[in-house]
């Protein structure tokens, strides 16, 4: 008897302490918070994790073309040569031409953009005036230089100053640069061009003006 009420007596110490009960303060408490901690954790990860390929991802491997802004005229009249070394034809569909802004980017707002189909062979030059008004569009346009040059050209609304210096972009659809000429401040004398020389492939020097032709020095 003694022994039964000594069980008893042990039984009740253990119920008050709680006796493993579920309603234990804390318990469902902190599983919860621990899957939440968990769901956090899992959450920042998978987002972090979808950041970065999409970073990486977005908008691919830069486009690329053969061809080049080949020579700028500033004074005297205001024309872009651009030339195709090849070895094959250039689609420019879509891609656009730009003087650059104060920060030296392109001015894209005033981009002039060729038209689908613009195509440009290899060993071929392409011509655009510069300071024409924008409602006479892009082109491409029969009336062009007065004193020889190409038969065809298109139309800018910009012009390169001499003055300042500027860069012309050549630049992609998604207005990724392609390729680009810096004109130096007053880089060149009335009479002269800025072009590359040797034509199509060396850095910018004056040239003698050769719109549609390759360059030459003067």
């Amino acid at each position: 008897m003694a022994q039964r009420r000594f069980i008893m007596l042990c039984l009740a110490a253990l119920c008050a302490g709680g006796c493993g009960s579920s309603d234990e303060p804390g318990g469902d408490g902190t599983t919860a918070t621990s899957s939440q901690a968990s769901s956090a954790s899992s959450g920042a990860s998978s987002g972090s994790g979808g950041s970065g390929p999409g970073g990486t991802g977005t908008g691919g491997e830069p486009a690329s073309t053969t061809v080049v802004v080949n020579e700028i005229s500033a004074k005297g009249g205001d024309w872009i040569e651009l030339g195709n070394p090849g070895p094959g034809s250039a689609d420019l569909s879509g891609l656009g031409l730009c003087d650059s802004d104060d920060s030296g980017m392109c001015n894209t707002a005033d981009a002039l953009r060729f038209p689908e189909g613009t195509q440009l062979a290899p060993g071929a030059y392409l011509l655009v005036l510069g300071d024409q008004a924008a409602e006479a569009g892009a082109g491409p346009h029969t009336t062009c230089l007065p004193d020889g040059g190409p038969s065809s050209c298109f139309y800018a609304t910009w012009k390169v100053s001499a003055s300042r210096g500027e860069t012309v972009h050549l630049i992609s659809a998604n207005d990724q640069v392609l390729t680009q000429l810096e004109y130096p401040i007053e880089a060149a004398a009335d009479g002269e061009t800025w072009g590359r020389l040797p034509d199509l492939t060396g850095e910018g020097a004056v040239t003698a003006p050769t719109p549609g032709e390759a360059n030459a020095a003067p």
